[in-house]
């Protein structure tokens, strides 16, 4: 890596990733309310779930990644990218963080994230609004994956695309935060808050662990 790549890199971590850890945990936390243990689904550098545990009062916290990263903040789990190595309901609440839409097939993988989760999955994503804005995704997805070397797909959901996805996982909406502040300005001129959701996603009344 050059020296110039290497500084660009840490001006990203710097001005976007550190802020954006804090307001995504946070808009976690305020789907998933109290819980005692937690599975991140794509956990990354693991401070996101790390953040996420501290304010929910999870003792519990593991992470599972298609691709564990060295120095990662907390134990992760190797998984195969669709099918979690747990037993149903091992979990109070699984997160998953900008992870559907780096998914061959979301609604598979977000039904194994509900098989697991005893109360409740929370996701942060993106919502799509047409060519501009998928354009927009995509080049926010190439920025901040290119250090870690996560494969972008360049997927992403209308908002009634996201209803359908969760209903034929499985699964239903019952909580939303949309439109969802991530970044500080001058990026947020380029990546809009109305392109960020946070959701809690539930099974339906009754229902039980696939």
């Amino acid at each position: 890596m050059t020296v110039l790549a290497r500084a660009l890199f840490s001006m990203h971590h710097r001005l976007v990733h550190v802020p954006r850890v804090g307001r995504v945990a946070r808009a976690l936390a305020a789907q998933v309310g109290r819980a005692s243990s937690l599975l991140d689904v794509g956990a990354g550098d693991g401070t996101v779930a790390l953040e996420v545990a501290r304010r929910v009062g999870a003792r519990r916290v593991v992470g599972v990644d298609v691709k564990a990263r060295p120095g990662a903040a907390l134990s992760v789990v190797a998984y195969d990218g669709e099918r979690l190595p747990f037993p149903d309901a091992s979990f109070e609440a699984v997160l998953l963080s900008d992870v559907l839409h780096h998914c061959a097939r979301p609604a598979a993988l977000l039904a194994e994230a509900l098989r697991v989760a005893a109360r409740v999955v929370a996701l942060k994503d993106h919502f799509r609004f047409g060519p501009v804005s998928e354009k927009v995704l995509l080049l926010m997805d190439l920025v901040g994956n290119a250090a870690p070397g996560v494969e972008v797909r360049g997927t992403y959901f209308t908002p009634g695309e996201l209803v359908e996805l969760v209903r034929g996982a499985g699964g239903r909406i019952t909580g939303l935060e949309w439109p969802l502040r991530i970044h500080d300005m001058p990026f947020r001129l380029v990546t809009q808050d109305r392109l960020q959701f946070a959701a809690r996603v539930e099974r339906p009344a009754g229902g039980g662990g696939r």
